[in-house]
């Protein structure tokens, strides 16, 4: 079987943990194109990455009749016209979160794919990492009883320069919320479930950005459970990147610096294999275009997600809480 040969459309930051799965899984993937607009920044990716064909007009790449599929690496504002575009030159797409920045976009991008019958997936690569998949197995199996509370963070120290895409809360859709927070909003819904009612609340920096940089989001699950997103672009030092709660009747599970189960028979580390999690989304998303399956973080999944992200910001806006679906 030949490699499933890949065009990159932007090269900047994201793209070099995308890099790292493409080195990793060349008997599957090929990236035999790299695109952006900074035309040493795509022929740098493409040195590392053995790719024959640089661009620096996307348009120009999606006509290359040897690219099976594209992966988008682009500002949150570019999401949707790229992925469309990609969809109607009969290109599979795996798109970085969050799938678009409104509603409406999301379902264009949908509407696209599936009018050219081609796959759209949506770069959630936290479902991927074997301690959140251990994580859901036990929810799954029902080893922790019926699930009462979730709680998941994000700390990390985002500061950018002045002009840079992220700052804009126009072009990042938001702030720290849309930006990191969307993976612990989807791993949110994927361990409990369906959000029925939200109320967010959020701090701004502006000198560091227009968005968001902290922002708390409890939300209520149809099952009656209760979470909460916790997401800092603003800490100096943290004791670690991120964690993960997880409280049930029958015991809880806590992913910080470790995975650790608290069960009625004693408090154990959990053993879970190394993996990186950008290697093994890529992975998933060479398997389902040979198999035609509908990959995990697909565009419903990645639409309920951002569904959630802009009922919050509705929430903030409005000092009340949402309820759920918008």
């Amino acid at each position: 079987m030949k490699p499933i040969r890949i065009g990159i459309i932007g090269c900047g930051g994201i793209s070099q943990a995308h890099a790292r799965g493409y080195e990793n899984l060349t008997e599957l993937l090929q990236v035999a194109a790299t695109c952006d607009v900074i035309e040493t920044s795509a022929q740098e990716r493409a040195q590392q990455l053995g790719a024959d064909q640089v661009y620096t007009d996307y348009e120009k790449m999606l006509k290359d009749a040897n690219i099976d599929a594209v992966d988008i690496c682009l500002p949150h504002d570019l999401h949707a016209a790229v992925s469309i575009a990609a969809s109607e030159a009969g290109k599979h797409v795996l798109v970085e979160k969050p799938i678009a920045i409104t509603l409406e976009e999301a379902d264009s991008m949908i509407a696209a794919s599936d009018k050219a019958g081609t796959l759209l997936m949506v770069g959630l690569n936290q479902r991927y990492d074997p301690a959140h998949q251990r994580i859901k197995e036990m929810i799954d199996e029902g080893v922790l009883g019926r699930i009462l509370c979730i709680r998941i963070d994000h700390n990390q120290n985002v500061s950018l320069p002045e002009g840079h895409w992220i700052r804009s809360r126009a072009r990042l859709g938001g702030g720290v919320l849309i930006g990191s927070g969307i993976h612990r909003v989807d791993l949110l819904r994927w361990f409990g479930g369906e959000v029925a009612q939200v109320a967010n609340f959020w701090a701004e920096q502006p000198e560091r950005m227009e968005g968001e940089v902290a922002v708390v989001m409890n939300a209520l699950f149809e099952s009656g459970a209760i979470g909460q997103v916790t997401a800092i672009w603003a800490v100096r030092k943290a004791p670690w990147y991120e964690g993960v709660w997880v409280y049930g009747t029958e015991g809880s599970v806590y992913r910080i610096n470790g995975l650790f189960w608290d069960s009625a028979d004693g408090y154990v580390k959990l053993d879970v294999p190394e993996a990186d999690s950008f290697t093994e989304e890529l992975r998933h998303f060479g398997k389902c275009i040979l198999s035609g399956d509908a990959p995990l973080t697909n565009v419903v999944e990645a639409r309920r997600s951002l569904e959630i992200v802009l009922a919050a910001y509705r929430s903030a806006d409005t000092r009340e809480s949402i309820k759920l679906p918008l």
